[in-house]
């Protein structure tokens, strides 16, 4: 499948693209190499493959264990201020 370049054109002018003619060339013919590639994967047999073999990976993921790695006072002890176990930050909105 060939793009042309009042193809190319359009698709500048609906992203609000500008592009010289050399561009245009270019752009028109790297287009047309993306399609067909596309158009050749798109004759690979995949029948054999199952719909689950990818989803398997994700299907067995550990359980979201709460491990505090600090203590609330390791982390206070390190602001520059704070106030009954809190950090003090200055007010930014009035």
């Amino acid at each position: 499948m060939e793009i042309t370049e009042n193809e190319i054109k359009h698709l500048a002018t609906l992203s609000r693209l500008n592009f010289s003619e050399e561009e245009l060339g270019k752009f028109s013919a790297d287009f047309t190499a993306i399609l067909n590639y596309v158009n050749e994967l798109q004759k690979v047999d995949t029948s054999q493959v199952k719909d689950n073999t990818i989803i398997r990976e994700f299907d067995e993921l550990r359980e979201d264990e709460v491990k505090p790695s600090l203590s609330n006072d390791d982390v206070i002890g390190n602001a520059p201020k704070n106030y009954n176990g809190y950090f003090v930050a200055p007010t930014v909105v009035e």
